[in-house]
């Protein structure tokens, strides 16, 4: 009885990078399956360099997907290196430095998607939401029209400019466009930004509207205590509590929205010395790609500059 294995022949060495590279790219829902064949084709040391690439792509791909932002951009790295015509790669690792925080990052890949395609509608709509992060509305806007004309079927692109208006004190505008976001897909967070911008804008019965906007998407969870601040049914303290959670991951950003929603309101009642504390702790513990985080940074931007 023989011992041991037998190693691979050429062939069969061949035939299972191969077989490995492919799962690598096919496997759906499973990151951590998808990686494990990802790192055995990589291995191997039988790939070309262009099936080499993809396959390091791919595997970025699935790290993101875990938040394992610094292992997925060194992987984009080595994709972008090994067949700089990628630009695949490119978006990725500029999703990945998003997630991370790093706007300025992010776009400098976004604008080499757009080098080499100008109507990239994805790298348009990616690289209009960072310029929000940095506080560049105007550029912001202009990049989300240039989304809607790369694709008029866009219908995702009217939440992120509505809030691109709201932030610049468009609210009429911001409202359009925040009533279509709700109608393509309620839910409890269009509802709310829209309450904002007709509540800045100064609409009388902005309550009674987000009562009726949420008929259908309020089932109780969370945001349901902001919703009801909103509304008129609750104080911001009793909010705050409702945020917490057995998960620390959802805890940590619950209280980031809690403290965004409930500062807002404050804005709302002028009482601007009440919201700065609470932004100012949102802007040090929100996950950096929370669209709320981003609202933190708009709102600071324009206490700070009264």
């Amino acid at each position: 009885m023989l011992c041991g294995v037998l190693a691979l022949g050429p062939a069969a060495a061949l035939a299972q990078s191969a077989s490995d590279a492919q799962r690598c790219r096919t496997i759906t829902g499973n990151p951590d399956l998808a990686i494990q064949h990802c790192t055995r084709a990589i291995d191997s040391g039988k790939l070309a360099a262009r099936e080499l690439a993809q396959v390091y792509f791919s595997r970025g791909v699935e790290l993101t997907t875990k938040g394992e932002f610094d292992r997925a951009i060194a992987d984009f790295d080595i994709a972008i290196k090994t067949d700089a015509k990628l630009t695949e790669a490119y978006y990725s690792r500029g999703i990945a430095w998003a997630n991370k925080g790093e706007p300025e990052r992010a776009i400098a890949d976004f604008d080499a998607v757009l080098r080499a395609d100008a109507r990239n509608a994805d790298a348009l709509h990616s690289r209009g939401t960072e310029s929000m992060v940095r506080g560049d509305y105007l550029r912001a806007l202009a990049d989300f029209e240039a989304t809607l004309r790369a694709n008029p079927k866009a219908q995702d692109v009217f939440f992120p400019r509505g809030r691109a208006l709201f932030y610049s004190g468009e609210f009429t505008r911001a409202a359009a466009d925040f009533a279509k976001a709700h109608q393509a897909q309620p839910s409890n967070y269009t509802a709310l930004w829209l309450y904002l911008s007709r509540k800045h804008g100064g609409v009388a019965d902005a309550e009674a509207l987000i009562e009726r906007d949420t008929r259908t998407t309020r089932d109780g969870s969370w945001p349901a205590g902001v919703i009801a601040l909103y509304a008129g049914e609750a104080e911001p303290d009793p909010v705050m509590g409702s945020a917490d959670d057995r998960d620390p991951k959802k805890q940590t950003e619950q209280r980031c929205e809690a403290q965004f929603y409930i500062a807002h309101w404050h804005l709302l009642q002028k009482a601007n010395d009440r919201a700065l504390p609470l932004l100012e702790e949102a802007q040090r513990s929100c996950p950096k790609n929370v669209i709320e985080y981003e609202g933190t940074l708009a709102a600071l931007r324009q206490l700070r500059t009264r």
